[in-house]
């Protein structure tokens, strides 16, 4: 499963999923006017065919150049005061409230303890970032419609002190709300004029245990109801053949299962990397109360560049005595910056639990019971140094797809995997346009309609 382990004895940081993300309040984007953000509350709701139904409690518009603008729509999905997901839009517009007329559109999960902006729109995070070095804005600007969301979980608040509505927030509630999410963002496509067509699933780390689970549910409803048409996962995998990632999942699952039994529902991981992010700011030369022998500039490189086990996030330089000393692919300064606007709390430990017993294969879980039943095109994308590694490309094998595409970003030679392309660099990287995002647009424009996607997989 996507998550994060600290072994503070050690005072290192050791990461299993994408460290770098989340946010507090939405963002204004840097190079945005702020006097253009439009925000207005109840604005629309939208219903599903399932009757439950959803209801936006706020939206906020913000311009940012050459046409492309992003909305965000809060919407509430159920009763309780925290079960709500952030929809995210990035489009380019003929005028304002009028985006272009498109059926290209694809829906970006995030990972774990990721938000949307932090990972596919880090300008709008970090000054460190030119105004266009997001996969966000590259597919915009290339008459793509994206969408994401944030997860319910992202959006908690840092002064959350009660977390018993978190007690049964597993893979089902996650799964559930992201098959929402989407049918939410095909209907405000339509209420735009761009139609009620399909749309691609980007899932990246965590997102990636998501997008299967959803694909794979997606199976079983009627072609007319069905979101997906198209899947990218990215830098993860949903089921391993390596026996050594499986037992270590098994063996996580009695600690977690301790932590639910002692009223422990949620992880507060993203407090940790908030205070190494800003430390490494503010004080980037003292010693770092996590690991003495390190600066707290030095131990935040640390965090994201060293090889906890089975790939880390970016790239790093170290010296000859292991101290790290850059980063390679990634400006540092945007890595300190996404990590200090990680969100609190990030994924419930009953989600990260039902992950660690998906991969682990040793009781029966409903969330890969049609995973062979998959037939949508799949192009995996994964980094030379992240944490996707064999059992990334080997979940693909698992389905029924006939038309699966691999790319795996590798700079540097076999022996120097600890140091190449990380899970991050995918996405922050100065070079991951060219290497990455180019690819993947490629992809989609090659895979562009319902009726190709049809023809080629016998749907």
């Amino acid at each position: 499963m996507n998550r994060i382990r600290l072994v503070v004895a050690a005072g290192v940081a050791v990461g299993l999923g994408a460290l770098s993300v989340g946010c507090r309040d939405e963002p204004v984007a840097p190079t945005a006017d702020r006097a253009a953000v439009q925000a207005t509350a109840d604005v629309a709701s939208v219903h599903f065919e399932d009757g439950l139904g959803a209801r936006i409690i706020r939206s906020q518009r913000v311009p940012l150049r050459e046409g492309i603008v992003h909305y965000t729509f809060d919407v509430a999905l159920g009763p309780g005061q925290f079960d709500v997901i952030r929809l995210h839009r990035v489009v380019r517009e003929r005028r304002p409230h009028a985006p272009i007329d498109t059926e290209d559109a694809i829906f970006l999960l995030p990972g774990a303890p990721n938000a949307f902006a932090e990972i596919f729109v880090e300008p709008l995070i970090s000054s460190a970032a030119p105004w266009d070095q997001s996969v966000a804005i590259f597919l915009a600007k290339h008459d793509i419609d994206v969408w994401g969301m944030d997860y319910a979980w992202a959006l908690v608040p840092a002064t959350t002190t009660d977390f018993g509505f978190m007690k049964d927030w597993g893979l089902a509630k996650e799964i559930q709300f992201a098959e929402r999410g989407l049918s939410a963002a095909r209907s405000l496509r339509a209420s735009t004029g761009q139609g009620d067509g399909k749309l691609d699933l980007l899932g990246f780390s965590y997102g990636v245990v998501l997008g299967y689970a959803v694909a794979a549910d997606e199976t079983q409803w009627p072609r007319g109801r069905r979101n997906v048409k198209g899947f990218i996962p990215v830098d993860y995998y949903f089921k391993t053949n390596d026996e050594a990632v499986r037992v270590a999942n098994c063996q996580d699952i009695p600690y977690e299962q301790g932590l639910l039994d002692a009223a422990a529902y949620q992880n507060g991981v993203g407090l940790f990397f908030e205070q190494v992010g800003a430390l490494a700011k503010s004080a980037p030369n003292d010693p770092s109360p996590f690991y003495g022998a390190l600066t707290n500039y030095q131990f935040a490189l640390y965090a994201g560049a060293s090889d906890g086990g089975g790939g880390h996030f970016v790239g790093g330089f170290f010296d000859a005595s292991g101290i790290p000393t850059g980063l390679r692919f990634t400006d540092p300064a945007l890595w300190l910056d996404l990590a200090v606007a990680t969100p609190p709390f990030t994924s419930p430990v009953r989600a990260v639990l039902d992950g660690d017993a998906l991969v682990c294969n040793e009781t029966d879980v409903p969330f890969d019971d049609h995973l062979g039943e998959i037939t949508i095109p799949i192009l995996y994308v994964g980094a030379a140094g992240g944490l996707g590694q064999g059992s990334g490309p080997y979940s693909t094998t698992l389905t029924a797809s006939k038309d699966v595409t691999k790319l795996r970003v590798q700079l540097l030679a076999d022996d120097q995997r600890p140091f190449d392309y990380g899970h991050a660099d995918l996405f922050s990287a100065s070079s991951a346009q060219r290497l990455v995002w180019q690819p993947i647009l490629n992809w989609l424009l090659a895979h562009r309609s319902d009726r190709a996607y049809a023809a080629g997989n016998g749907r």
